[in-house]
């Protein structure tokens, strides 16, 4: 396969880290949610060898929120999904298929529950902002949905934990698969 360059234009967003991404060098990036997304470092098969010895830090922030709140919004995050909701639990996550009506899979999102009033939608690569907007005004719900100011960032490898020690703290950084703390 070919490898073209992606000229960078207003269209296309930048990350708050694409500056120190590019003095590490960054060799190429695709297109995620409107955003460049660092996608290599040199050769894939050095990035493969060091993932698996060592920890890497990627911007990830291409990953983007959407976020739903308000008095509705427990429904209108259920509307979207064909996954039972009603027994979450704040500070879980779900992975959570959003379905059109007819059972066509919009995004495979991770939902994440901040309380019972307020959620977050980690978006796989399309507009759900725009579906769930079109819900709410058809259903007239009571929310606000917005995209929060969040630039997520992935932190893998078998040396990963060591670095999230050293930066939270021993008691931090274990967190069980699909929960999540704020720091």
């Amino acid at each position: 396969m070919t490898n073209y360059s992606i000229a960078k234009s207003r269209r296309l967003r930048s990350t708050p880290y694409t500056s120190r991404i590019e003095s590490q060098g960054v060799t190429s990036y695709t297109v995620y949610n409107h955003m460049i997304l660092p996608a290599a470092f040199g050769s894939i098969e050095e990035s493969y060898h060091h993932l698996k010895k060592d920890v890497q830090v990627w911007d990830v922030a291409a990953e983007r929120q959407v976020e739903i709140s308000g008095k509705d919004s427990a429904e209108l995050v259920q509307l979207m999904t064909c996954r039972d909701l009603s027994k979450s639990k704040d500070g879980r996550c779900y992975y959570c298929p959003i379905l059109d009506d007819q059972a066509g899979i919009i995004n495979d999102p991770v939902i994440l529950r901040l309380n019972k009033d307020r959620w977050w939608i980690s978006i796989a690569d399309s507009d759900v902002i725009l579906f769930a907007k079109g819900l709410a005004i058809g259903k007239k719900f009571d929310v606000k949905i917005f995209e929060p100011k969040v630039d997520i960032m992935a932190v893998q490898g078998p040396k990963s934990f060591k670095l999230m020690e050293k930066i939270f703290g021993k008691k931090n950084y274990r967190i069980k698969i699909f929960w999540f703390r704020l720091f």
